[in-house]
C-alpha cells in the first residue's frame, strides 16, 4: 500500500515530477470546494448570478497560480453562447388512444429547441433498446418500418455489450440519429423497472431545471434533432398502458429486451404529442488557462485537463433545501484541477508539451462547454489528450482507480506507469450499467478522435475502513447524487483528493513528456468510430 505511506517511499521512484508531488496541498482542494459549494454561489446554474460569481472566483484562481490566459484576445474566458428551453407543463399535453395523461405522473416530455410549438400524432412502434449497431451484431430495428411513426425504446443497452460500447450505446443522440436516419417523427424512452441510475422523481425533478443548448455560427441549436418532433419520457410504473393494444406486456418486454431476443413490433396504439417550450437567451463561458511547453516543437501539441463548474443552481426542495450546491458534483473536480495546475506551476521545468486547463460550462445538461470547447478550440495547435476530472470519489483511502477510457488507446501506458509509482491497483468499470464512459465532459473529446481519460476511485480500501464501500458508493449515486444534499457537509477524506490531483498530474506530465503523442489501439472501436480515416 505504497500510496498510504510516506512521500519519501514514493519519491524514490521518479525524477522532479515525483519529488513535485510533496507540494500538493489537500487544504487548497478543502477551500476551494467550500467557497463553490456554498450557498452563495446558488448552485452554480448556467446564466445565473451564482455561476458567474464562480466563475470569477476561478479565473482569479488561475491568475494566482500564473496560467498564461489561452483566449485570443488575452483573456481566460470563452464565451459560449446557450438557449435554455423549458417544458411549459400546462401547455404540453399527451394523449394515448383516447386516455388523456397527466404530465409528471405518467410522462415528461423534452423542450423542442427549434421552435416553441411542436406536434405530432402517429402510430406507435416498440424498438427493444432503439439500436442499431452492425459491429456488434446487433439491429433492434431489423425488419420493422418506423417511417412516419413514434419508436418507443428502452434507455439502456445490451449487457452483452462491452461497457464503454454499452455506455456509446445507450446515448440519446445515437439512439435520436438512428430514429431519424430510419423516418422515426418522435420518440419514447422507458428505464426498466428499478433502474438505479435515476428514480421517476428524480428524473422529474431534473427536467424542470429545462435543457440547454449551444447556438452556433447561425444562431441555430447544435443537437436540436428537429426530425424528432416529440421527444418524451414515460413512467415504467405507468408503461403498460403503451403496450395495451399490442398483445404483449411491458414486463415480457423487459425480459425479452434483457436477454437479447427482443424484436420490434407495433403497438396497434396511437399517440398525440403537444410540446409548448418557453425560451431564454443564456451567456454561457468556459475558462482556458495553459502551462507553455517548453520544447519548441511539442509545445504546439496540448494535453486539456477539464472539469466542469456548472450544477443545478435552485430547483425543486428535497428534504426542505432547494440550492443544489454540487460538492462533490462538481466543485470537487474544479478544486482538484486548480491543484493540478498549481503542481505543474511548481515544477523546475515546463513539461515538453503545453498543458491546458479547461472550466467549462453545461456538463450537466449535456457536456456542453467541452463540446463547445472541442468544436471551437482556440488553441493554435492539435490537443492530443484529454483528461477530465468529475466528482471522482474521495470518500475514503485510495487504493485502486478504475481508468475509463485507458483500454482504448496508448493512455494506458502513463497510466500504468502512474499507479506503479503510487502504489495504486487498477480496476475494470465496476458498475457498466450505469454507464459512466459517457457521462462527463471527456467524451466530447472522445467524438473528435481525441484520446481520453476519466479515472474515479475503486472500491478497495484500508481494513480499518469497515464500510463496504462497494454499497456505499453505488448508495451515494440513489440518494444524494443530483439532489441538495450533495453539499460540504458529507465526509470528504481530502487526502484521498490529494491522491486524485496525484495521479492526474502524472499521467498528464508523462503524456506531455512522450516523443509519441498518443494514439488509439488498433482496430479499436472508438478510434475506428472517431479516429483518423
Amino acid at each position: 500500500m505504497a500510496c498510504l505511506l510516506g512521500f519519501s517511499a514514493i519519491g524514490q521512484k521518479g525524477g522532479p515530477e515525483v519529488k513535485n508531488l510533496k507540494n500538493i496541498n489537500p487544504n487548497a482542494i478543502k477551500a476551494t470546494m467550500t467557497f463553490l459549494a456554498d450557498d452563495l454561489v446558488e448552485g452554480r446554474q448556467p446564466g445565473t448570478r451564482g455561476f458567474s460569481v464562480a466563475s470569477k472566483f476561478v479565473e482569479t484562481q488561475m491568475m494566482r497560480i500564473g496560467l498564461k490566459p489561452a483566449m485570443p484576445d488575452g483573456g481566460y474566458l470563452q464565451p459560449v453562447p446557450l438557449k435554455k428551453g423549458i417544458v411549459s407543463e400546462k401547455l404540453t399535453a399527451m394523449t394515448l388512444g383516447e386516455e388523456t395523461l397527466t404530465y409528471g405522473q405518467e410522462f415528461i416530455a423534452s423542450p423542442y429547441m427549434p421552435q416553441e410549438e411542436s406536434s405530432v400524432s402517429a402510430p406507435l412502434v416498440f424498438v427493444g433498446y432503439g439500436i442499431s449497431a452492425p459491429e456488434m451484431q446487433y439491429d433492434d430495428y431489423k425488419g420493422i418500418d418506423v417511417k412516419g411513426k413514434i419508436v418507443v425504446f428502452f434507455n439502456a443497452a445490451p449487457e452483452s455489450f462491452p461497457s464503454n460500447q454499452r455506455a456509446y450505446f445507450t446515448t440519446n443522440p445515437v439512439k435520436y440519429n438512428e430514429a431519424i436516419k430510419r423516418g422515426a417523427v418522435g420518440v419514447i424512452s422507458v428505464n426498466f423497472p428499478n433502474d438505479k441510475r435515476s428514480t421517476w422523481e428524480a428524473t422529474v425533478r431534473r427536467t424542470k431545471q429545462g435543457t440547454f443548448k449551444w447556438l452556433n455560427k447561425e444562431g441555430q441549436p447544435n443537437d436540436a434533432f428537429p426530425a424528432l418532433k416529440a421527444v418524451a419520457t414515460f413512467n415504467p410504473d405507468k408503461a403498460e398502458k403503451l403496450f395495451a393494444k399490442s398483445g404483449k406486456t411491458f414486463a415480457s418486454a423487459v425480459e425479452s429486451t434483457k436477454a437479447g431476443k427482443a424484436e420490434p413490433f407495433d403497438l396497434n396504439i396511437q399517440a398525440t404529442i403537444k410540446v409548448n417550450t418557453q425560451f431564454t437567451s443564456v451567456a454561457g463561458s468556459n475558462l482556458v488557462g495553459m502551462i507553455e511547453g517548453s520544447d519548441p516543437k511539442l509545445k504546439d501539441e496540448y494535453i486539456v485537463y477539464t472539469a466542469h463548474l456548472d450544477h443545478f443552481g435552485i430547483g425543486a426542495p428535497v428534504k426542505g433545501d432547494s440550492i443544489y450546491n454540487g460538492a462533490h458534483d462538481n466543485a470537487s473536480g474544479v478544486a482538484i484541477l486548480l491543484e493540478i495546475a498549481q503542481t505543474f506551476k511548481n515544477l523546475p521545468e515546463a513539461p515538453k508539451r503545453s498543458i491546458v486547463f479547461t472550466i467549462v460550462t453545461g456538463e450537466e445538461f449535456g457536456l456542453l462547454g467541452s463540446d463547445y470547447f472541442a468544436s471551437n478550440s482556440p488553441l493554435n495547435g492539435k490537443i492530443v489528450a484529454d483528461l477530465a476530472i468529475d466528482m471522482p470519489f474521495f470518500f475514503h483511502p485510495i487504493l485502486d482507480i478504475v481508468p475509463y477510457g485507458a483500454q482504448h488507446s496508448s493512455l494506458n501506458q502513463q497510466v500504468e506507469k502512474t499507479a506503479k509509482i503510487l502504489g495504486l491497483g487498477i480496476s475494470p468499470d465496476p458498475f457498466p450499467e450505469q454507464v459512466v464512459f459517457i457521462r462527463s465532459d471527456h467524451f466530447s473529446f472522445i467524438k473528435k478522435g481525441i484520446p481520453a481519460l476519466f479515472i474515479k476511485s475503486g472500491f478497495k480500501t484500508i481494513p480499518s475502513d469497515t464500510i463496504d464501500r462497494s454499497k456505499s458508493d453505488v448508495g451515494w449515486r440513489s440518494t444524494i447524487y443530483h439532489t441538495p444534499q450533495d453539499d460540504m457537509s458529507q465526509p470528504f477524506d481530502f487526502d484521498a483528493a490529494a491522491t486524485h490531483v496525484k495521479v492526474n498530474y502524472l499521467i498528464g506530465y508523462y503524456v506531455a513528456q512522450d516523443s509519441k503523442s498518443p494514439d488509439w489501439n488498433v482496430v479499436d472501436f472508438f478510434g475506428g468510430k472517431f479516429g483518423k480515416k
